[in-house]
């Protein structure tokens, strides 16, 4: 299915509660993207396709275009690789697919990723926005400060960029399994030593550190303020990262950290996705 650029994350999210969800990839250059899906059988592949324009129909305002196409037997495996290329989230951070070859500068920070077929289109807006805060807070010293990502599960790769921007300590937290392993995956394949535990950003009491980066959907990130707040420790060079927040839920979420005396720094509007540094004020 070909979408704008523009569309291409709200499509995506409409379509996550599908059972065989897409994935994508996307033309910078041209602001074309294509959102594919496979399957074993034509039927079954004719019955994703009806359920993707069906789904992109309920959208008002978002032009598309769908079509069934077969995969050669010999492609299936490989194929795939091809929405996944290297990737410059700053001018010092670079994210490559282990088959791409990329030679860094000397000043260049490199992540590896393994991304799976279901890997949906590689590392999102808010990760990169929160890759590129952890980055701004790196140049600014004090690599000693304790680093909690509070994510829900596209984290993974700013807690890779927090190990290796020179970040002492470094812990991650999610909800759900799968994410903890996934992370730990990740981690392995950078060499990079990262605890991992299940946490709930609900919880009652938060793990706390200096710099606080919360990947979580606005509705969470509400209803926790409280806690993510006292999370923050009250130190020198202390900060909070509030990221997966769409554009239009930010405003909201801003005052409600501004009323729990967190002032906002900088912020990063990426597509439709708004995420924030705050400072106590």
């Amino acid at each position: 299915m070909f979408v704008s650029s523009a569309h291409l994350e709200a499509m995506l999210d409409a379509m996550y509660v599908m059972d065989n969800p897409p994935g994508s990839w996307e033309d910078v250059e041209t602001g074309e993207a294509w959102i594919e899906a496979f399957g074993i059988s034509e039927k079954e592949v004719e019955a994703t396709a009806r359920e993707m324009a069906e789904i992109a129909e309920s959208i008002d305002g978002i032009p598309h275009a769908a079509a069934v196409e077969p995969l050669a037997k010999e492609d299936w495996t490989e194929s795939w690789k091809r929405f996944f290329h290297v990737l410059h989230i700053t001018d010092r951070i670079i994210v490559r697919p282990i088959w791409e070859p990329y030679s860094p500068t000397a000043n260049e920070i490199v992540i590896d990723i393994e991304p799976g077929m279901s890997f949906g289109t590689g590392i999102h807006p808010t990760t990169q926005s929160c890759i590129k805060f952890l980055q701004q807070l790196a140049e600014e010293g004090d690599l000693e400060r304790t680093v909690i990502d509070m994510g829900c599960g596209d984290g993974e790769d700013a807690r890779a960029a927090a190990r290796k921007l020179g970040f002492d300590h470094v812990s991650g937290y999610d909800y759900d399994p799968s994410a903890v392993k996934t992370s730990i995956e990740n981690a392995t394949t950078n060499d990079l030593e990262i605890p991992f535990h299940e946490g709930d950003a609900l919880a009652p009491v938060l793990p706390s550190g200096d710099i606080f980066v919360a990947n979580i959907l606005a509705p969470v990130l509400l209803e926790a303020a409280p806690t993510i707040c006292q999370a923050v420790n009250n130190s020198h060079g202390h900060a909070l990262v509030l990221s997966g927040i769409l554009d239009t839920q930010y405003a909201d979420v801003k005052a409600a950290y501004s009323a729990l005396g967190f002032a906002e720094r900088a912020s990063i509007l990426a597509g439709e996705w708004h995420s924030g540094l705050f400072t106590r004020s």
